[in-house]
């Protein structure tokens, strides 16, 4: 009886010991959620519209690299991928100093490091392969500053969108990638990426080669039957409007030669 009341003693601790441990677990996540749900508000998107709104008359163009959310086609990939160029989209648009539209760029800035700043980052960083592979989405964008920052805004309240249904961003957007973004094998090297495009020329070389050594040949073949033609069309004209032989005037003449003298003899 001892024994088995230490064994149902250890039972109780262990089941104790994990109601515990899920009730923390269950109250962290209940706090990040929280945390990240609060993040991005509605007045920080009413700045952001404000800031492109200023931009409007910009005559300028601005280059940078995003992805292009239509091609993606998958609102979790999408972000992950897309998160890490926003900030660099963030680092390089710059107003001036102490401005009313400085002020409202450094807001979105803090903004976007509160989402990455936590212990757990409301938005999980990409794995390896993943990295490797949101590459290939890169797309290189040209566009006013206005479109620009209205990108920026739509991207936030994508992200918005995402975290109040509590989104935890822990799908491997792998296959997505794969599947969706036209750029080089994944896993390549950028030496192997060179490589490619010289060996794809050096194949398509001797098939330049044959198609116009062929199409030589064939207007050659061509022009020599024309030449045939026309050589015995000319060959044929005399016999067609002179007479059937060349040689029918000389017979003429000699024919008029023997009868001259039948006529002189009537005449006697």
């Amino acid at each position: 009886m001892p024994r088995l009341g230490a064994k149902v003693c250890l039972l109780r601790c262990t089941l104790l010991s994990s109601l515990l441990l899920l009730l923390l677990c269950s109250i962290h996540e209940t706090e990040q959620n929280s945390y990240c749900q609060q993040i991005i508000t509605e007045k920080h998107l009413a700045e952001l519209e404000e800031l492109a709104d200023t931009q409007m008359q910009h005559p300028g163009r601005v280059s940078f690299k995003f992805i292009d959310k239509m091609q993606l086609n998958d609102s979790i990939c999408y972000v992950k991928a897309a998160f890490p160029l926003l900030g660099k989209i963030l680092e390089r648009t710059e107003f001036k100093e102490n401005s009313s539209n400085a002020k409202k760029m450094q807001m979105v800035r803090r903004m976007y490091n509160r989402i990455d700043e936590n212990v757990d980052p409301c938005i999980r960083e990409e794995d390896d392969e993943e990295r490797k592979l949101s590459q290939m989405c890169f797309e290189e964008f040209t566009t006013s500053p206005y479109e620009m920052l209205v990108l920026v805004k739509q991207f936030f309240q994508d992200i918005n969108q995402l975290l109040q249904n509590q989104e935890t961003f822990e799908k491997d957007c792998s296959q997505v990638y794969r599947q969706s973004c036209p750029g080089p094998r994944a896993g390549a090297s950028p030496e192997q990426r060179r490589k490619e495009p010289l060996a794809r020329e050096g194949r398509q070389e001797p098939l330049v080669y044959i198609t116009v050594a062929s199409v030589v040949a064939v207007l050659l073949a061509m022009g020599g039957l024309l030449f045939y033609k026309y050589k015995s069309r000319v060959l044929q004209r005399p016999l067609e409007d002179g007479g059937c032989d060349p040689e029918e005037p000389e017979r003429r003449a000699l024919r008029g030669a023997a009868g001259s003298p039948e006529l002189e003899t009537q005449d006697l």
